[in-house]
């Protein structure tokens, strides 16, 4: 295949230009201003370099959610109207070097996101014509039942719980790639809208609010197709995100009594009553007033996690001293282990973790309830402020490397490829990750997911595929 290299960067109109410096000005008359400058600033760098039209999103939702995660804790304290200081001094410092992070993984990624050959829509469109929509429908629908089959036998064998987690990802694959076929060649729009909405609500009614998930992937779809940016798209962009931040507030204001319903007060991770039920108090919850700020302020600080790596910073290496990469060792002779091998591997307590390199008392498992550090702590944890960006580089070095070869080489189709490492990345948009977790999905994800390449992706791909494609790019 050989690559055809356009400058597909993203075009934005004059107007747009307009507002996002205005936008820009406003950030110097904000509290704590210049974290949200230098966001922003962040923002800009990283998409005019990331950002292409026909190339693959998932790391653009990637880079944002981190990026959100990151910049809530400061919209915390604004929006409290407290200083910056009030649980943690070191507040600040940790956003700046999340941001530094950040940068460090992006760079990489970046790098190889350039390397995507750069398509247009009428190569899209070929790609596309090559495949079955109904087919792929098809496969879409099997993999519907064998997902919800392998969710309930999954923890039955222990040393294959995380293959199995991450083989339930190929169902995502499979209904991007629909979901590609159905906004360029037009069809089967009611049947895509129905999916949509099924799935919807089959994550709304979970105990982890799976709801999310939908959203995510209804994003890289979307923003796939963007070629050009004007006014009237980033009205429709903030009236959305107006939209999705009052549901969230309101979310968070119903989300504690809806799950100890779910769980009919065991304090387990579980759902113990029928979907009927769980709807039905989900709608008694949503009619109840609630304090709008109050529930504002418990949003943006379960968005936000730089609160643990601030608190991290405050302890090492004043309290505990660093562990010159003991720590990331572990991890990795974790993850590397599998548990078929090792019956008596122990489970990761993440709560523990968590109070460990805090300092803060929280619960755990047995109590329902589950406090991660962050994986950017972990780096910090083995090798201080500046170390802690050289582990995040060669991290965002192995997300690309893998994301460049399963983006060019899983098939000679590239939209077949670009929905296949949507779903395989899907899982790491957290900032909020552990590093034990983080690590292990990773391994299991890119293991799962080259086996597939190897031996089920080129059935699937010959049953959707209409013709044989015989245009090389």
């Amino acid at each position: 295949m050989n690559a055809n290299y356009l400058d597909n960067k993203i075009s934005v109109d004059k107007n747009t230009k307009y507002f996002l410096f205005c936008l820009f000005i406003s950030l110097f008359f904000f509290d704590n201003s210049i974290y949200f400058v230098v966001g922003f600033a962040l923002i800009a760098f990283v998409l005019n370099q990331l950002y292409y039209s026909y190339k693959p999103t998932i790391f653009i939702l990637f880079f944002l959610y981190h990026f959100v995660q990151i910049i809530s804790g400061i919209i915390l304290v604004d929006f409290l109207g407290i200083d910056i200081g009030y649980r943690t001094q070191l507040l600040g410092t940790a956003t700046i070097f999340s941001f530094l992070g950040l940068i460090a993984l992006m760079i990489p990624i970046i790098y190889f996101q350039k390397k995507i050959p750069s398509l247009t829509f009428h190569q899209i469109k070929i790609f596309s014509q090559n495949l079955s929509v109904k087919r792929t429908l098809e496969i879409y629908i099997a993999m519907f039942f064998i997902v919800n089959l392998l969710s309930i036998i999954a923890f039955q064998y222990e040393g294959l719980t995380q293959i199995i987690f991450s083989f339930r990802n190929i169902k995502w694959f499979v209904f991007l790639l629909l979901g590609f076929q159905v906004i360029i060649k037009k069809e089967m729009k009611v049947q895509f809208i129905v999916i949509v909405i099924i799935e919807f609500l089959l994550g709304l009614l979970s105990f982890f609010s799976d709801f999310k998930t939908i959203a995510f992937y209804l994003f890289i779809l979307i923003i796939f197709f963007v070629t050009k940016v004007n006014f009237k798209q980033v009205l429709i962009l903030l009236f959305s995100l107006i939209i999705l931040l009052f549901l969230g507030i309101k979310w968070t204001s119903v989300k504690g009594e809806y799950r100890s319903y779910l769980n009919k007060g065991t304090q387990t991770q579980t759902v113990r009553v029928d979907q009927n039920q769980a709807f039905d108090k989900l709608l008694e919850l949503t009619d109840k007033e609630t304090d709008f700020n109050k529930s504002a302020a418990q949003f943006f600080d379960r968005i936000q996690y730089t609160f643990h790596l601030a608190k991290t910073m405050e302890r090492i290496p004043s309290v505990l001293p660093y562990e010159n990469g003991d720590n990331i060792a572990s991890i990795l002779s974790y993850v590397t282990t599998p548990r078929y091998f090792n019956p008596n591997k122990e489970v990761i307590k993440t709560s523990a973790k968590a109070t460990k390199y805090t300092g803060i008392a929280y619960l755990g498992s047995e109590s329902g309830v589950s406090f991660s550090l962050g994986y950017f702590a972990d780096c910090y944890i083995d090798f201080g402020y500046i170390g802690m960006l050289f582990p995040l580089l060669v991290l965002g070095f192995i997300y690309g490397l893998s994301y460049f070869y399963f983006a060019t080489k899983s098939t000679d189709n590239l939209l077949v490829n670009f929905a296949l490492v949507g779903a395989l990345y899907i899982e790491f948009i957290a900032f909020e990750s552990d590093g034990v977790y983080l690590m292990g999905r990773l391994f299991s994800n890119l293991l799962t997911f080259f086996l597939f390449k190897q031996f089920l992706l080129p059935w699937v791909y010959n049953y959707i595929k209409v013709k044989k494609n015989s245009q090389k790019f």
